[in-house]
Order: C-alpha cells, then sequence, then structure tokens
C-alpha cells in the first residue's frame, strides 16, 4: 500500500479510528494551557504537515479532537471532523462549563430536559478502532531505533527534570533582582541584561513552570507542538521522515538548553566577585576568633590564681561550720534515744499498774518518737519543743530494735486485755439474753405465732461500752482479731449450751473416776462417747423431746444475738476506721475492713449445731422408729422449725448432714410402722370372735375427721404439729366414757362395729395424721401403708375362718360381723383412694410411686363379702 492511499484511508476514516495519525493544527494562540479546555481535547489527532518554521506559534490541545462526544447519529460514522478553539464553541457556555459537544452535557443532562433515563448507546455510540496494518519486521525496526535513541534518551532524561525547571525560574528572579538594584546594575551588566532577557523570551514560558512534568501527556504534546513524529507509522519508508522530525525537535531544544546555559554562565560571571568578597570575610573571622579565645585562655588563669586562696578559706570555713552542725545532731540524736528508752520505761510501769488506756497513748508518742515524726502528737511535740533540728528517723538503728519489739509486744498484750473485755462483755450479753426468753416465747417466734424482735434491742450503756473498746482495739491494732477469737468464743458458747443440756451421770464411784483418770486420752474419748449414747438412749420420748426443745431455742436465740452482735460490731469498727485521719492509716487496712464480719464464724457455729444435734439423733434411730405417731411429729416439727431458723439466720442452706439424718429418720420410722400395723392387725384378727363392739364418742369423731379428710385436713390433725399445745393422749378404754352404741357410722351408712375394726380405723387415721402433717415426698409411703393394710385386714379376715379345703368354718364365730366390718373397710378404701388424690394433687414434691389398684382391692372386698354371704353360716347363740 502507497503513503498517499494510507494518508486517504485515514483522513475518511477519522471518525472511527480513535489513535488515528496525528494531525497538526496552526493555533494562534498563547503558548499557555487553558484549565477550561473540553475533556475531550485531551483525545487529539495531529497530521499534516512538517514543513513549519522553528518559532511558530505552537498548537494548543484545545484543538485536538477526534470525534465530537455527541454527535447524532444521522450524521454518519464517515462525516468529517474539524479542530475548534476554545472561543469558537458552536453552543452556549451555560450549557457546560467544559463546552458544549462533552460528556458533561450527557452526564448532566444540560440540554435534554425531557430525559428519564441514563444516555443509551444511541446517545454514546460506541467507536471501533481498526486494526493498524504493520509489517513483519517492526520488532526489528523498533529494535533498531530504540538501540540508536537511547544515548539521547539518557541526555534528555538527565536534563529534563522539575528541579532544572525550578532553578531556571531562580535565574530569571535573581537577574531581576539584579536590574532592580542600582549598586550591582554596571555598565556591563545593563549591556548583557539587554541581550540575555531577548534570549531568554524565545524559551517557552511553560519549560519554567513549577509543576512542570515530562510525563504529563499535555506537556509533552506541548513540547514536540509542530513537529510529526510520524508515531503510528513504523514502516521502513517513514524512517527518514522520523528522523528529520527527531532532528528539528532535537535542535530547538538543543537551542533551549544553550540558551539556558549561556545565562547562567553569564549571571555566575557576574556574581563571583561577590564569593570571593565573602571567601576573605571569612578568613578575617577566623583570625579574629583565634585571638579571642586565646584571651579567654588567659583571663581564666589570671581568676583562678586570684580567687583560688580566697575560696579555698571559704570552703574550710564552710566545712567547719556542717562539722558543728552535725557533732550537734548527733547529740540530739542520742538525746532522742535516751528519750526512747525513758518512755519505753514508763510504758512498762504503766503497764503493771493496768492503766492501759494512758499505756496506749505512751506507746502512740514513743512510736511517733521513733519515726522521728512530731508533727501529729502534741506529746512528743512537748518533749522536743527546746530542739534546734528536726528529729531523727531511728528504725533502722540496731540497738533500739529490742525496744521496738518490746513496745510491740506490749501493744499486742494490751489488745488482748482488750479483746477479752470486749468477749466476756458480748458473751454475758449473750447469756442475760438467753435467760430472759422462755422456751415459749421461743417456740411462738418458731411457729410464726409472735412478731416479737427482742433480740434486737440492747442496752445503751453495752453499745458505749463495747465502741470504746474498739477504739482501743483499733488504736492496738488489733480489731480485727480481736474479732476472729470473738467468731471462736461463738462457737464455744453454743458447744456449752449443747453440753449443758446433754444427759449427765447422776453418780460415779472414785474408783470408775480413777480408772478413767487412769485410761489414755482416746481411750476416754471413745469410752466418754459410748457412755453419752448410752445415756441419751435411756432417756425417755418425754425427756428427750424436751432435751431437744430446750438445746434447739436456747442455740436460736444465742444465734440470733450473735448475729445482732455481727452487724453492731461492723457497724462500729466501719465508723472507728473512718473516722480515722489518713496520716494514720495502715498499709494493711483495707484488707482487715475484710476481717470485720463475724458472719462466718456465726455460720460456722450453725454448721457445728447442726452436725452435732444430727449425731445426738442418730442415736435413738431405733427408738425413734417406735415412737407413738404424735411424738414422732413433735420431734420432726421442732427440728425443720430449727432447720428453718438456721437458714433464716445465715441466709444460706449450710450443711445437708442434719436434713439427712432428718430424712432417714422418717423413712426409719414409715419402714417400722407399715410392720407394726401388720403384725398388730393379725394378732387383733386372730383373737377376734367376731362380736358387737361398744363404740365410745371418741373413736366415732375419728371416724368423722377421716370422712371428712377428703375434703379437707381436720382442724385436729393440724394441731398435732403444734409445739405449744399439750401432748395428744390416747384415751383407753378405761378412761373414756362408756357409750351405749355398737355400731360405727360412715358417711350415711352404718355397719355393726368390731374390735379389729375399730384398731384398724384408729391405724387409718394415724396413718392420715402423719400423711398431713410430713412432707408430700412421702406420700407415696403412706398411702402404700394404707393400702396395704386394708389389703391385709381382708386377707387376715378371710384366713382366719378358712378351712384348709377352703370353706368357710362354722366354729361358733359371727360372720355376720366380719362381713359387716369388712363392709364398712370396702368404705374405707374409696375414702383413702380419694383423699390421697387430694393431697398428690396438692403437693408441691415431685413423687414418683407405684400406682395402686383400688378397684382391685375393692373387687376383693366384695369377693370376701359374697363368699360369707354364700356360706349361710347362722350367728351363733348369744
Amino acid at each position: 500500500m502507497s503513503e498517499v492511499e494510507d494518508e486517504s484511508d485515514l483522513k475518511n476514516n477519522v471518525g472511527d479510528i480513535v489513535e488515528s495519525a496525528p494531525k497538526i493544527i496552526v493555533d494562534t494562540r498563547s503558548p499557555s494551557i487553558d484549565d477550561s479546555t473540553s475533556l475531550n481535547d485531551d483525545l487529539v489527532s495531529v497530521s499534516g504537515s512538517n514543513a513549519r518554521p522553528l518559532y511558530s506559534s505552537r498548537m494548543s490541545l484545545d484543538s485536538y479532537s477526534i470525534r465530537r462526544s455527541f454527535d447524532s447519529s444521522v450524521m454518519g460514522r464517515h462525516s468529517r471532523s474539524f479542530g475548534f478553539d476554545k472561543e469558537n464553541h458552536s453552543g452556549s457556555m451555560e450549557y457546560s462549563p467544559l463546552g458544549n459537544n462533552s460528556i458533561y452535557e450527557i452526564v448532566m443532562n444540560t440540554r435534554r430536559k425531557d430525559w428519564l433515563a441514563y444516555p443509551t448507546v444511541n446517545d454514546i455510540p460506541p467507536v471501533p478502532l481498526s486494526k493498524p496494518v504493520i509489517e513483519d519486521s517492526w520488532k526489528k525496526a523498533v529494535k533498531q531505533y530504540v538501540t540508536e535513541v537511547k544515548s539521547e534518551s539518557s541526555i534528555f532524561e538527565s536534563t529534563s527534570n522539575l528541579r532544572s525547571m525550578t532553578r531556571m525560574e531562580q535565574l530569571r528572579q535573581l537577574e531581576k533582582y539584579d536590574k532592580s538594584n542600582p549598586e550591582v546594575c554596571t555598565d556591563e551588566s545593563v549591556s548583557e541584561g539587554a541581550e540575555n532577557p531577548r534570549e531568554l523570551d524565545e524559551v517557552p514560558s511553560f519549560y519554567f513552570e513549577k509543576d512542570f512534568q515530562l510525563d504529563n501527556p499535555r506537556t509533552f504534546h506541548r513540547i514536540v507542538k509542530g513537529i510529526d513524529l510520524q508515531l503510528s507509522r513504523l514502516t521502513v519508508s517513514d524512517q527518514s521522515t522520523r528522523d528529520e522530525a527527531h532532528f528539528e525537535l532535537k535542535d530547538r531544544l538543543n537551542y533551549y538548553l544553550d540558551t539556558v546555559e549561556n545565562l547562567l554562565v553569564a549571571e555566575i560571571s557576574k556574581s563571583s566577585h561577590k564569593f570571593f568578597h565573602a571567601l576573605a570575610d571569612v578568613d578575617q573571622i577566623q583570625q579574629k576568633a583565634g585571638s579571642t579565645v586565646a584571651e579567654l585562655d588567659k583571663l581564666t588563669e589570671a581568676v583562678e590564681i586570684a580567687d583560688g586562696e580566697k575560696i579555698r578559706k571559704r570552703i574550710d570555713s564552710l566545712q567547719k561550720v556542717f562539722k558543728r552542725k552535725n557533732v550537734q545532731k548527733l547529740e540530739q540524736g542520742l538525746l532522742q534515744v535516751k528519750q526512747v528508752l525513758t518512755r519505753s520505761q514508763e510504758c512498762k510501769e504503766l503497764y503493771d499498774k493496768g492503766e492501759f488506756e494512758q499505756c496506749l497513748d505512751l506507746i502512740g508518742s514513743v512510736d511517733c518518737l521513733i519515726k522521728g515524726d512530731d508533727s501529729h502528737d502534741q506529746t512528743v511535740q512537748r518533749w522536743v519543743a527546746d530542739w534546734p533540728y528536726k528529729l531523727v528517723d531511728l528504725k533502722s538503728v540496731p540497738a533500739l530494735t529490742e525496744t521496738r519489739e518490746f513496745l510491740t509486744n506490749l501493744m499486742i498484750e494490751i489488745g488482748g486485755k482488750f479483746s477479752l473485755q470486749l468477749c466476756d462483755i458480748l458473751l454475758k450479753d449473750v447469756e442475760t439474753y438467753c435467760e430472759s426468753v422462755s422456751v415459749n416465747e421461743t417456740l411462738e417466734r418458731f411457729q410464726n405465732a409472735s412478731s416479737s424482735r427482742k433480740f434486737l434491742e440492747m442496752d445503751p450503756d453495752i453499745v458505749s461500752t463495747v465502741k470504746g473498746l474498739i477504739h482501743q482495739l483499733r488504736r492496738c491494732e488489733e480489731l480485727a482479731s480481736s474479732l476472729e477469737l470473738y467468731r471462736e468464743k461463738c462457737i464455744t458458747e453454743v458447744k456449752s449450751i449443747i453440753k449443758k443440756h446433754l444427759p449427765q451421770k447422776h453418780s460415779t464411784s472414785p474408783l470408775e473416776e480413777q480408772d478413767a483418770v487412769d485410761q489414755p486420752r482416746s481411750q476416754q474419748s471413745v469410752s466418754s462417747g459410748s457412755k453419752l449414747s448410752r445415756l441419751i438412749r435411756e432417756q425417755t420420748p418425754a425427756e428427750f423431746q424436751e432435751m431437744l426443745v430446750t438445746i434447739f431455742t436456747q442455740s436460736s436465740e444465742a444465734l440470733r444475738r450473735f448475729s445482732r452482735h455481727q452487724k453492731l460490731l461492723l457497724d462500729l469498727s466501719l465508723s472507728e476506721i473512718a473516722s480515722t485521719p489518713t496520716s494514720q492509716e495502715n498499709d494493711n487496712q483495707q484488707s482487715m475492713i475484710i476481717q470485720l464480719d463475724i458472719r462466718s464464724g456465726i455460720n460456722e457455729t450453725i454448721k457445728i449445731l447442726q452436725l452435732r444435734m444430727g449425731k445426738i439423733i442418730a442415736v435413738r434411730r431405733e427408738l425413734t422408729a417406735t415412737l407413738r405417731f404424735d411424738h414422732f411429729l413433735k420431734l420432726y416439727t421442732i427440728c425443720v422449725l430449727f432447720i428453718q431458723e438456721c437458714e433464716a439466720v445465715s441466709g444460706e442452706f449450710l450443711t445437708k448432714y442434719f436434713s439427712d439424718v432428718l430424712a432417714a429418720q422418717i423413712k426409719n420410722y414409715i419402714s417400722s410402722q407399715g410392720s407394726r400395723n401388720m403384725r398388730t392387725i393379725q394378732i387383733k384378727i386372730n383373737a377376734e370372735k367376731w362380736i358387737p363392739f361398744i363404740v365410745d364418742r371418741t373413736i366415732q369423731k375419728d371416724v368423722n375427721d377421716i370422712v371428712s379428710s377428703v375434703d379437707l385436713d381436720p382442724l385436729d390433725w393440724v394441731q398435732y404439729s403444734d409445739l405449744l399445745k399439750p401432748a395428744h393422749i390416747h384415751e383407753d378404754t378405761s378412761q373414756t366414757q362408756p357409750g351405749h352404741r355398737k355400731s360405727v357410722v360412715v358417711g350415711d351408712k352404718t355397719f355393726v362395729a368390731s374390735e379389729a375394726l375399730l384398731t384398724c380405723i384408729a391405724m387409718i387415721k394415724e396413718i392420715f395424721i402423719l400423711s398431713t402433717n410430713l412432707p408430700g415426698a412421702y406420700l407415696p409411703h403412706f398411702e402404700k401403708l394404707a393400702y396395704d393394710l386394708l389389703y391385709q385386714f381382708n386377707t387376715y379376715a378371710i384366713d382366719s375362718v378358712t378351712l384348709p379345703d377352703k370353706t368357710l368354718s362354722k366354729s361358733g364365730k359371727n360372720l355376720s360381723i366380719m362381713s359387716e366390718s369388712l363392709d364398712c373397710l370396702a368404705e374405707f378404701v374409696l375414702i383413702t383412694q380419694r383423699f390421697y388424690q387430694r393431697l398428690l394433687n396438692f403437693t408441691r414434691e415431685t413423687t414418683q410411686h407405684e400406682l395402686l389398684n383400688y378397684n382391685q382391692l375393692l373387687q376383693k372386698y366384695q369377693a370376701s363379702a359374697e363368699t360369707i354371704y354364700r356360706s349361710n353360716a347362722p350367728p351363733p347363740p348369744v
């Protein structure tokens, strides 16, 4: 393809090819770049002739354009585009500050206000790029070209940078300064200055701009303006054209460089005389500085010689003054030590006389004297009022080590005395308070029958005395240890309460006492333990009950009083610490505050109390299982109330041992009662003659209570747990008024009574009363007891009159009375079922128990009654 055909093809496709051959458009505007040029002007198109003068006006980037960004699609892609100047816009500037035909008008929608969507491809049609046709030898040609221009490119990169351009600008400023200064402006400089500006004006001004950057495309285009480098043509045939353009650009840049270098040489030559003049001044300054230093050395030697003797004499005088003061301080220190020893002896004398408060005051003053601090103690200030120097800290003096230890031990001994006084006062208060409260008053408080808070009342004199002792203990730094001692005394006091009410052996022979003394201590403890267990087991139920009530009530009142003391001691101790001046606080004060609460001692007392009482109750496990039901309920009630009292005092559940012992007692009692009931009912039935039995009023009342228990708990049954009520005593037939009726009324039915029937009803009543008063967790066990009792009654009754051949005996027993008893107990089967259904529905305990078949039990009773009816046995003669 020829060169002419290439140029024609490029001109025809200038609207489609973005990176086409550059075209040169002559622009007569100022060489400076205007910032308001269109954004599309960055896509320049340069082409045309290379024949232009070297110093013709340069191109502006505003004149470069390929295709306007907002051409109508009707114009077609082969329409010819023309360069345009900034002043030659076809539209008004009000549509776009960048000129019309710009991306700004489309994106900001300044012309077509009715657009509702973003620009589409029709508004900004894509510009396809044609693939340039390059010969295969282009790589070789490019490589050869790079090798030829490599050296010249290095020179260009080293000289064309921002720093050199900035230096040129400085030279121009220097030239202006020399022209404005008439002193520097000579005839020669005037003649040279007239020529240099003319040559410097030929260099374009953008080379001297501070933001000159060669890698900026706009700057580069301004440098090569007017020269067609044929960058888009890499054929060998265009090599000569590119070389000519290259040489033209090289000559232009060399001319600019020579102009600047000539200016630089001229400026340096003009300022050379100033440089040599400055060097001469520097030499003179160095000479004067050397002579000044020498004169200063001489002056220093003269001053040292002149003042040496005077200064030495004054130093000797000061040393003597210091020595005299040190001797005086030493003498005062010895007097201070002597004062410490003398006052320490006075402390010992005051302690021997029992004047502990005065002794404590004196110990505090001596301690301040040892520390050398007289700012807070008036006594020390009075001792050293005429001493000239400040006191010395004598804590590190070895000779006073024993004296300091003696004072510390003396303070500890005084603190111990005050601690004992405090414990005695508080324990005496506890003892007096416990004696002032009766057992019934405590039981009323246990059962919420009384709202008395007598344990909170304290004598104001005792409070005042305790406050003074706490103040003294705080001064002795023994407050925490004294409260620790009181905690131990609390435990001992409760132990003594238990020990005082335990059973004691009344008489002991001298021989037994001697044997006990001669035994080893380990054997003595075992022997004493076994004796105590035997004594506890030998007590009657009433004595054991009375002992438990007394121990529990007095211990409870003591614990309540301890809790009142705990609050009193904590309040007074914290108030005492808060009132102490900050200067007298020691390092362990914060840790001591934690030790002021004696609650841990009270909790430990409760643990010990519950453990010991649990062991005492466990000793009588077998005896407890044989108790009458009302006695057992009394025992259970006082134990439960004491556990609740301990939780109320401590605020937490401290130990499970006592509760576990009580739970074991209940289970053992239930098991024993079941065996005892079976044994009793069997004996009664075997001895029963089945004759009518007289029913007194109390028995009928018990039957009525059992019937009403299906709906609610009878009041008499609930009162069995009332410790303030007298114990219920079973009435014997000899003590009750004999009745005239021989029948039992159950609801609206009347049944002829028998002795075995009344015994079974009494057992059912006991089981129901225990079920009502004991925790709901044991209801399944009591229900099983009642069920088994009814079941075995029917079995024993039928077996007692059944022959080996399974027929009823005709041996003189009134089977009709037996039938009446069985019919009566059949009614109690339904009552038992409904009674336990009510209790299990209202209990809060989650229980799992065996489902009892009451229907089967009723069928068994009905079968027994049917068997008796079929026997047709006539009643025996009266």
